[in-house]
């Protein structure tokens, strides 16, 4: 497992995208911190509304590269001329849960619908397979219809609906759908 994480650490991936850009994908490295930061404070309060934590806050964005630890989190960045655009992470399950990883991904909005998304989505699918994992699972709120169609069409398939699951900021409460993508088949082979 040594060598599989040492190809993870160097993991790198190109890709020319119809508009002729290019995008380089590969693993958030400490040099990112400020281009993280920026990043996320490029985000709309909507996007911002669905993070776990305050993605505004240059600090809490920073400590995730300061605390980087590719065992623990695998976090995926994409490039595109020099700026970084995308953010995918897998989180690794511990002890019970060691054989799935939760995905959690957000993409600027100005290169959203461009591929880029679905690339990074089936590069960490590829790295999950790599590390023997045999889930990948999403939370996604209910009314993120665009989000939820990109996902089935790459695999991933509803398992449950949690009624009131999220709270926003404001309090409203929303139902939250976790999708499952198999990253064995039924009878345990990857």
């Amino acid at each position: 497992m040594g060598d599989v994480w040492a190809q993870l650490a160097r993991f790198r991936q190109v890709k020319t995208l119809p508009d002729g850009s290019r995008v380089l994908l590969r693993p958030l490295a400490k040099e990112d911190r400020q281009g993280l930061i920026d990043l996320f404070s490029r985000a709309s309060d909507e996007d911002l509304e669905y993070f776990r934590d305050d993605a505004r806050d240059p600090a809490v964005v920073g400590s995730w590269v300061d605390h980087l630890d590719l065992r623990k989190v695998y976090p995926l960045v994409a490039i595109v001329d020099g700026r970084v655009v995308g953010d995918f992470t897998l989180h690794f399950g511990k002890r019970y849960h060691r054989h799935l990883a939760w995905v959690r991904l957000f993409l600027d909005e100005a290169y959203r619908r461009r591929g880029i998304g679905t690339l990074m989505l089936c590069s960490l699918t590829d790295i999950a397979r790599m590390l023997g994992l045999q889930y990948l699972y999403i939370e996604v709120v209910s009314t993120q219809y665009q989000v939820i169609k990109a996902i089935q069409e790459l695999g991933f398939r509803h398992a449950v609906t949690l009624l009131d699951f999220f709270i926003t900021s404001a309090g409203k409460t929303m139902d939250m759908a976790v999708f499952v993508l198999p990253l064995v088949d039924s009878s345990g082979e990857f």
